[in-house]
């Protein structure tokens, strides 16, 4: 339910809000804050746990198909991007941990690994690449701290998330070294 509201809410900053620096930032960090949860919307939609659908870029790419949701589109990349580096460290991954596709159902352990962490490369990459193309460099800066601070909170509270922290956090310092 929170995903829906905080996606509701920046879908609504995005085209009512202006154009201004801190609705851009507002923005990305309401859909961000949707991101980290919008996979788990898979339940309530009646698809299966850790459907491709929703685990995948997929709601990335939607987004990108109206250029006034592209801040909305870089707050789903890094929102979603943060929940797939957690789902990289379930428990156990078998069963109700694996992807699964429509009508194919679960893909296996090894590939649902792949499947995970490239989606989840591609949703950080892609959000990152489109923040830079919409935000002045300031703004982007101010935008990535807000995305920091809900970034890691989440990883924080999730399952295998403290791991993921982990490694987003050495692939953040690699790149500015």
């Amino acid at each position: 339910m929170a995903a829906s509201l905080f996606l509701l809410l920046a879908v609504i900053l995005a085209f009512a809000g202006g154009g201004g620096p801190w609705m851009l930032i507002a923005t990305v960090a309401a859909a961000t804050a949707a991101g980290t949860r919008l996979p788990d919307l898979d339940t309530p939609l009646q698809l299966q746990h850790r459907s491709a659908l929703v685990h995948s870029v997929l709601p990335f790419y939607v987004a990108t198909l109206d250029p006034r949701t592209w801040p909305v589109a870089a707050g789903l990349g890094f929102g979603i991007g943060f929940h797939l580096a957690a789902d990289m460290f379930p428990g156990t991954m078998r069963g109700f941990a694996t992807i699964k596709l429509p009508i194919w159902g679960s893909i296996g352990v090894l590939p649902s690994y792949l499947w995970i962490a490239i989606n989840a490369a591609a949703n950080l990459a892609g959000a990152f690449i489109l923040l830079e193309w919409i935000a002045a460099d300031r703004v982007a800066a101010c935008a990535l701290a807000a995305i920091g601070v809900l970034g890691a909170s989440y990883l924080l509270r999730a399952q295998g998330g403290l791991y993921a922290l982990a490694v987003i956090a050495g692939i953040g310092w690699f790149l500015v070294r």
